[in-house]
């Protein structure tokens, strides 16, 4: 059976499914329930009368289907994700992932489970989505991570972090502390994107579980992470940049690089960096999770043809194999 529950009403017993996808517990979807204003719903397949399954659904006009690609392809979407552009789900499953998948087939128009792993449901069409670029931490110290890189990469990296050396680093400590022009610097960075699933609210970087580190010189705020604790993964969330010095400062690269040193200082066994900006990630030593889309639509007819495009709609990721740290097969 699967039961429809209201933001306010989930049951404590839903933490317990949603285990470590931060994004579906009860305190982040409150967050996120005042962070913006889209309309969310939240379900739960309930088996022997416990819940099993939690997922929850938002409907997007304007969905472009072929993101992954040159062409645009916009339809009214119901999306089974966590509406913030993260690695995670938008469902935490046991017994009962068929079930919730049968339920989402029999909504209308067209439906979408994103992030989830190589499975094969009954009446859907499968492609890659964006993967996960994690780097697992087995230094001791950030120097150590810079020794253990090949000489290219090393090179580069110290060239980077000195000519960021002027800018100051300096972590919020308040949510307060965030301003309207840090979000206009989020704002350069999102219409910068090539892949534009949804633009998150000001309010949204001004939640309580958010770390975020700025990188400031004389005159302004350049650059800035948003960061996220979960246990021993420390998840790289946003970005804000000031692209008309990004090159005189190597910005971006230096904030990658301090991201690094705070998970290895800190004691993180991993960085989950997110799905975009592969080929810069993967040059730091990620590595890809691969992650998989599910579409699906009630008319058969147009069923079949999501079928047909999945392969030609689904994302390329990139296939060359960076040898990052010494020791790696080139």
């Amino acid at each position: 059976m699967v039961k429809e529950f209201k933001a306010s009403e989930l049951p404590p017993e839903w933490d317990e499914i949603a285990d470590d996808n931060v994004y579906l517990t009860r305190e982040f979807i409150t967050f996120t329930e005042s962070a913006d204003d889209a309309e969310k719903h939240y379900y739960a397949v309930i088996i022997d009368g416990k819940l099993d399954t939690v997922f929850m659904t938002q409907v997007r006009r304007g969905y472009n289907l072929a993101m992954f690609t040159k062409r645009n392809f916009k339809v009214k979407m119901t999306l089974v994700y966590v509406p913030l552009s993260v690695t995670r789900a938008g469902i935490a499953y046991n017994k009962g992932l068929a079930e919730a998948m049968d339920f989402v087939k029999k909504l209308s128009g067209y439906k979408i489970f994103l992030n989830l792993p190589d499975i094969n449901p009954k009446g859907y069409a499968k492609g890659l989505t964006c993967p996960k670029c994690e780097l697992t931490l087995r230094w001791n110290s950030f120097d150590e991570y810079i020794a253990e890189l090949r000489s290219p990469y090393r090179y580069r990296y110290k060239k980077a972090l000195s000519k960021g050396a002027p800018l100051k680093l300096r972590y919020l400590s308040s949510p307060n502390e965030f301003t309207p022009e840090m979000y206009k610097l989020y704002e350069n960075t999102y219409n910068k994107s090539r892949i534009r699933v949804e633009k998150l609210t000001e309010r949204f970087f001004k939640g309580e579980m958010f770390k975020i580190f700025v990188m400031e010189d004389d005159e302004a705020v350049r650059g800035f992470v948003q960061l996220l604790e979960n246990g021993s993964e420390l998840v790289f969330e946003f970005v804000g940049l000031d692209y008309t010095v990004n090159q005189k400062y190597d910005t971006y690269l230096c904030m990658l690089l301090n991201i690094v040193r705070y998970g290895i200082e800190h004691g993180f066994k991993t960085i989950d960096f997110g799905q975009t900006a592969d080929d810069t990630k993967l040059k730091l030593g990620c590595k890809y999770t691969y992650l998989y889309a599910y579409l699906n639509h009630k008319n058969p007819l147009l069923n079949a043809v999501c079928r047909l495009l999945a392969p030609k709609l689904e994302y390329k990721p990139v296939r060359e194999n960076f040898a990052v740290f010494k020791g790696d097969k080139q």
